[in-house]
C-alpha cells in the first residue's frame, strides 16, 4: 500500500529514534493537530509500520497509548571489509544493532571478497530476519578509494587489487536488496558524527592509522570525496627527505603510510641496532613498553606523534576543521595524543579540537550502519511519499 498523506510521513520519521510516543507527543513533535495525528497513526497502525506499545500507568487522568516503529519493519546489515577481518552487524529501523559477527578476510580480489561479504550477509538474515522482517538496505566499507557512481574502487591493495575494480557488482548479485558502497575511512568520519565526537560537528577530520593511513573529510556536514574519490588519502603526501620509492614498505608512491602507518613504525623499530631488553615485535608491544617507560619506546611513540601531527597540521591548512579524531589499530593509541596535539598547535594558526576515536575498532562498521540506516529510512519514507529521514544526529 503506498501512502501519500504527509502527516504519516511526520509521523514515520518522529518515530525513527526508536523512543516510543503517545499521541500528544507526535502532535507535538511533529506541529501537527491531535485528530491529524490520531488519523495519521491509525492508517500507520493499519499498514503494519508502527504498532500500539502499550501503556505508561502511574499518572492520573486518561491513561496515554504508546506508538514505536514495528519490530518486523525491517532491518539493515553493515559490512566492513578489511585486509584482516570483515565484520558485520544487523540494526532494526530504530538503528539498535541486534546481531554481529566477525571472521577471518579469507580471499583477495574483488569476486573472492565480495563472495565471502554476500555469506556473512545471509548469515545476518539467518540470524534476524524472521524477528524483523526483510533486509532493506546493506552498506559495505572498504578499504579504497571510490568512485564516483559508488561502483568503481581503486588502490585497495589490502583486498589483492592493484587497479581498478569493481565490488559492487558481485555484491548484487548475491544480495536481495540495495548496496551502498563507501570507503572505509569516509565511513569512520561518518560513524563518528552519528555516535562519537564529531556529533553535532559540521566540518571535521577522521585520520584512521593502521596498517597504513588514511583520511576522512567532512565539511559543512557532506564528505570531500575528490574528482576521483581520492580526497584525504594522506598516504601520499609527500614528505621532504622520506623514504626514497625503492624501499618504502607499502606499494612505492605512498611516502607517509611507509613512515606513519604500522608498517613504518615496526620499521623504524627494527632499523634501530640496540634495545634494552626485549625487543617490541608488534606495534602493541612497543606501546605497551612506552607505556612502562623504556625509553627507547618512548622516542619511537613520540616521533610518529610528531609525524601524525604534522599530518593533521597539513590537513588544517586546506580544510581547516574543528575537530580532528584519531583512530586505526596505532592511532587509537592515547600515548599518541599529547604530542600530537602540541605538534599541531605549535604549526596552525587556528588548531582545531582533537581527539582519539570514541568508537574504536567500530567506527567504519558504525558509519557503514549509518549510510544503510540513511537509505532503508529514505526508502520507508518514499513508500509513504515521504520527507527527508536520515537518522537522527
Amino acid at each position: 500500500m503506498i501512502l501519500t498523506d504527509t502527516s504519516e510521513r511526520s509521523v514515520l520519521g518522529a518515530l525513527f529514534d526508536g523512543v516510543p510516543m503517545t499521541r500528544p507527543e507526535l502532535a507535538s513533535r511533529t506541529n501537527l493537530s491531535r485528530p491529524t495525528i490520531s488519523e495519521a497513526v491509525r492508517r500507520l497502525v493499519d499498514t503494519g509500520l508502527i504498532v500500539d506499545a502499550g501503556v505508561r500507568r502511574g499518572r492520573r487522568g486518561r491513561v496515554p497509548t504508546y506508538y514505536r516503529l514495528a519490530p518486523t519493519g525491517g532491518y539493515i546489515v553493515a559490512v566492513d571489509i578489511g585486509g584482516d577481518n570483515m565484520r558485520v552487524a544487523a540494526a532494526d529501523i530504530g538503528g539498535v544493532v541486534r546481531f554481529e559477527r566477525r571472521q577471518q578476510t579469507r580471499a583477495t580480489g574483488a569476486r573472492r571478497v565480495a563472495a565471502q561479504a554476500a555469506r556473512m550477509i545471509a548469515t545476518c538474515a539467518l540470524a534476524v530476519g524472521d524477528e524483523l522482517g526483510p533486509l532493506r538496505w546493506v552498506g559495505v566499507s572498504a578499504p579504497g578509494a571510490v568512485r564516483a557512481g559508488g561502483r568503481t574502487m581503486s588502490l585497495a591493495h589490502n583486498l589483492g587489487e592493484d587497479g581498478s575494480f569493481d565490488l559492487l557488482t558481485p555484491l548484487e548479485a548475491r544480495v536481495d536488496a540495495p548496496v551502498t558502497l563507501e570507503n572505509n575511512v569516509n565511513l569512520a568520519a561518518l560513524g563518528e558524527r552519528w555516535r562519537g565526537h564529531a556529533q553535532g560537528v559540521d566540518t571535521f577530520a577522521f585520520l584512521a592509522v593502521g596498517a597504513g593511513i588514511g583520511m576522512g573529510l567532512v565539511h559543512n556536514g557532506d564528505l570531500i570525496r575528490g574528482a576521483h574519490g581520492a580526497a584525504g588519502e594522506v598516504a601520499y603526501l609527500p614528505l621532504p627527505d622520506s623514504v626514497p620509492p625503492a624501499e618504502r614498505v607499502g606499494h612505492g608512491k605512498e611516502p607517509l603510510a611507509a613512515e606513519a602507518g604500522a608498517y613504518g613504525v615496526l620499521a623504524a623499530l627494527k632499523a634501530r641496532k640496540s634495545w634494552p631488553g626485549s625487543r617490541p615485535q608488534t606495534v602493541r608491544e612497543l606501546f605497551d613498553q612506552a607505556a612502562a617507560g623504556v625509553p627507547a619506546a618512548m622516542e619511537l611513540v613520540e616521533a610518529e606523534a610528531r609525524q601524525l601531527g604534522l599530518t593533521i597540521a597539513s590537513a588544517c591548512a586546506v580544510v581547516d576543521p574543528e575537530l580532528v579524531v584519531i583512530g586505526g589499530g596505532v592511532g587509537s593509541n592515547p600515548l599518541l595524543l599529547p604530542t600530537v596535539r602540541d605538534t599541531v598547535n605549535a604549526h596552525v594558526p587556528f588548531p582545531p579540537r582533537i581527539e582519539t576515536s570514541a568508537l574504536g575498532e567500530a567506527a567504519s562498521l558504525t558509519g557503514a550502519l549509518f549510510i544503510a540506516l540513511d537509505a532503508a529510512r529514505a526508502q520507508l519514507l518514499r513508500a509513504v511519499g515521504g520527507p527527508d529521514g536520515r537518522p537522527t544526529t
